[in-house]
């Protein structure tokens, strides 16, 4: 994610920155069954999530009209017990259930604000597979982030604009505001995604698409992710856009859809993002999905999210100043960093950012020849240290600060400096090979770093990671 405001700094101005199984038929549970607790242990967010199941794909099927607020929808949610269930949570706010099944079987439920708790008629056995049905309707209505302590709090999940435009920025816990799931990026899955719409207008969502004739006046947007993703990524865009499909020079299929008003502008705004494509996966490793793209919204939200394969930006954050690209790389590299390795717990969100935000600096080296990687991240270390503080545990309101991001960098460029370029570049392409499409924590990194490096950082990252006083960057190796 990259926020145009942070901590009182402009983030987008610092050169830099701106969340199957066997089938249960015939499986009898033992006596003994688990009542869940509605949540995966994660201190940030203890009402998210749960980590007695495994969700291994949604199904979403809805139907809008931009002139109705509400939605008709239905999801379909195939997991595997982790344990005995008598019962078992799921994430959901707002919307009323219509009905719901397991295993095509009537369930019983109850509600609080944000959790549904499911009662299936029979309890599920452990490693058991099983398939929940749930039918709902109503106005779905974003949330406010958590973690934002401003008087003017970031609005999450599913946001309808006054002229009936839709689209979904979720992290880290709005997704509930749309379908009911575990809602936590532990828990990651594919997704089947389907929008019925009026004629003349466009959805755009995550993986491949299929656009085909429904009722008269009608189309439904089938879009697939078929590598799994993290719930906070899962996104819809309902609106009038005109649709760009290209590719990179090495052949990546990018499909980006635009506001007709902008689409000249966007087109350019967005005209290298082939490059930064092939050139993230000669240091990074191969590119991780099918396609990519991006999605500008008309609005001015403050923000761009890495929403899987399908970047969304809002208008304010375009331009072709060198802010606006890093603001595209930035995105672009959240599809290894965070998308297709991704975290385990909150805690450990440096991971995401800090790597998207050294990603902006690595792209300004390798296209300027003017730009300096080491005076630039020297002037970075120069900036004020109350803004500075641990990337590790920052917290739930520092989910998203400067630490996150910017000292995440300069944890990255040090860890550089410190290993040298051939062993450092060689961690990065074995991360994001070894936890592809996987969850990974900060201890994972430690971990491989040190085998890589063939010496223990522990000391290090103790430093980089885990203390508010920043260390000064090793002397250049570059």
């Amino acid at each position: 994610m990259v926020r145009r405001a942070l901590t009182g700094l402009v983030l987008i101005s610092l050169v830099g920155c701106a969340g199957s199984g066997s089938s249960s038929g015939g499986s009898h549970p033992s006596r003994s069954t688990t009542t869940t607790a509605p949540g995966p242990s994660d201190p940030y967010y203890s009402e998210a999530g749960a980590g007695v199941y495994d969700v291994g794909h949604y199904d979403i099927g809805l139907r809008y009209s931009p002139d109705q607020p509400a939605i008709t929808a239905t999801t379909t949610i195939t997991a595997t017990a982790k344990r005995n269930l008598a019962e078992f949570h799921l994430d959901f706010s707002g919307l009323t259930i219509d009905q719901i099944t397991v295993d095509a079987a009537a369930a019983g439920l109850s509600r609080t604000r944000t959790d549904l708790t499911v009662r299936p008629r029979r309890a599920i056995a452990s490693g058991a597979t099983f398939v929940t049905k749930i039918r709902y309707h109503g106005v779905p209505r974003a949330i406010a982030d958590p973690g934002d302590a401003s008087d003017d709090p970031t609005r999450i999940g599913w946001t309808r604009t006054r002229d009936g435009r839709v689209y979904v920025v979720s992290e880290p816990i709005g997704a509930r505001t749309w379908f009911p799931g575990n809602d936590h990026p532990a828990d990651k899955a594919t997704f089947d995604i389907r929008v019925d719409v009026p004629d003349g207008v466009s959805v755009a969502s995550n993986g491949t698409f299929a656009p085909t004739p429904g009722s008269p006046g009608r189309y439904t947007w089938h879009w697939t992710m078929a590598q799994p993703m993290a719930t906070y990524l899962a996104t819809v865009v309902i609106a009038p856009m005109r649709e760009e499909q290209t590719a990179s020079a090495a052949g990546v299929p990018i499909r980006n859809f635009f506001p007709p008003r902008l689409y000249d502008e966007s087109v350019t705004d967005f005209a290298t993002t082939g490059a930064m494509i092939d050139y993230f996966s000669t240091i990074f490793g191969p590119y991780p999905f099918d396609a990519y793209g991006a999605v500008v919204l008309r609005d001015e939200i403050g923000y761009a999210l890495e929403t899987q394969t399908m970047s969304i930006f809002g208008s304010d954050m375009l331009g072709t100043d060198q802010d606006a690209e890093d603001t595209v790389a930035h995105e672009l590299a959240h599809q290894w960093f965070g998308d297709s390795v991704s975290i385990r717990r909150w805690a450990d969100i440096w991971l995401n950012e800090g790597f998207a935000t050294y990603a902006q600096y690595l792209w300004d080296d390798h296209v300027d020849p003017a730009f300096d990687i080491n005076l630039e991240m020297a002037k970075l270390r120069a900036g004020d240290e109350r803004h500075l503080t641990r990337p590790h545990n920052p917290g739930v309101e520092g989910l998203f600060s400067a630490a996150t991001y910017e000292r995440g960098a300069l944890t990255l460029h040090a860890l550089r400096l410190t290993i040298g370029d051939a062993k450092f570049f060689e961690l990065v392409k074995v991360w994001t090979a070894k936890y592809r499409y996987a969850n990974a924590t900060t201890a994972d990194f430690i971990a491989l770093t040190n085998e890589i490096a063939g010496q223990d950082l522990t000391d290090f990252f103790h430093r980089w990671l885990d203390t508010n006083q920043v260390p000064p960057l090793p002397k250049s190796l570059l």
